[in-house]
């Protein structure tokens, strides 16, 4: 239980080194990608889907998975825009709606999953298909409201040229750390995606673990929706989509496991950043829509076979 939280921290070392490779590769095939501009650009964006990736690893760090993070980001987005509606003061009532809504829906996951025995993939894939259908019958398929003003400061502005988002998202992870490095609960967290049968016969609440995970994992969901709404300021119905996979590709990249119990904050913090690094490389060397799902798709899968080369061999000199 406690070799989990040192290999996750080595295990981070191989993506940041990724994301380094990748920066100076589109740098020589487009000098855009050095201009400040453009790394500030990288760096707004990365939040959304960093926010997000961070509750995908807590999920994931106990043997399951949340495939419920789109719909989530897509009702928060369609729910506060609703609530602010452009009215200056509405901000703080919607934010903390939105975060109760994440929290519960969270919950209901950990439910299915933790006591009525529900597959983690059935489970939530479930409740994104019922999210998605939630928002539409809430909107009748035309959404309407509009974030207010002040709130898009975190999606929009800057402190000393930093983007909101992305000092909004560092200080969530910092929070993340803290949680899985320094309480019991990150403990519990490991030991249950490790061994949850091991777990129980050492006194751990295995199925209040799950059930808090699941919700930590849809509170990440919600802030994500919420700094993506900051950020563009109207609704907009199937905007949460692009996490559904991104999320679990950002963890997986970043070195957390499919199958419990390894992982960490650090490394999906570089499979975020890597991510999107793929995606705007291929948008800014001017590629089709094709190529660029075809560029994005080996990059990623090309990744974590090295990661996984990387890893092993280090643990067979170990």
């Amino acid at each position: 239980m406690n070799r989990a939280r040192p290999s996750a921290l080595l295990g981070a070392a191989p993506i940041w080194v990724a994301v380094v490779a990748l920066y100076l590769v589109a740098a020589l095939v487009s000098p855009a990608f050095l201009s400040a501009a453009q790394v500030r650009n990288i760096l707004q964006v990365t939040a959304f889907l960093g926010v997000v990736s961070l509750g995908q690893t807590i999920a994931l760090l106990v043997g399951g998975i949340d495939l419920s993070v789109g719909g989530v980001v897509t009702l928060v987005n369609i729910l506060s825009t609703a609530l602010m509606d452009g009215r200056a003061g509405s901000a703080p009532q919607a934010i903390a709606i939105c975060l109760a809504v994440g929290l519960a829906i969270g919950a209901g996951n950990g439910v299915l999953i933790a006591w009525l025995r529900v597959t983690p993939l059935i489970a939530t894939l479930s409740s994104n298909a019922i999210l998605f259908g939630a928002a539409l019958l809430y909107t009748g398929g035309a959404p309407h409201g509009h974030a207010a003003p002040g709130f898009q400061v975190l999606g929009q502005g800057a402190l000393w040229g930093v983007p909101a988002s992305t000092l909004c998202w560092i200080a969530i992870a910092l929070g993340g750390l803290f949680l899985l490095g320094r309480t019991v609960f990150g403990r519990y967290l490991y030991a249950v995606g490790a061994n949850p049968v091991a777990a129980h016969l050492m006194g751990v609440p295995v199925r209040g673990v799950l059930i808090a995970a699941y919700a930590l994992s849809a509170l990440m969901a919600s802030l994500g929706g919420l700094l993506l709404t900051a950020y563009i300021g109207n609704p907009s119905l199937g905007i949460g989509n692009q996490f559904l996979l991104t999320s679990v590709a950002a963890a997986v990249v970043g070195g957390t496991a499919l199958t419990g119990g390894i992982g960490g904050i650090i490394g999906t913090l570089g499979g975020a950043l890597f991510i999107t690094e793929a995606s705007s490389f291929t948008t800014i060397a001017h590629l089709s829509t094709g190529a660029q799902y075809v560029v994005q798709g080996v990059i990623i899968a090309g990744s974590v076979v090295v990661y996984r080369a990387v890893t092993s061999g280090a643990a067979r000199i170990a």
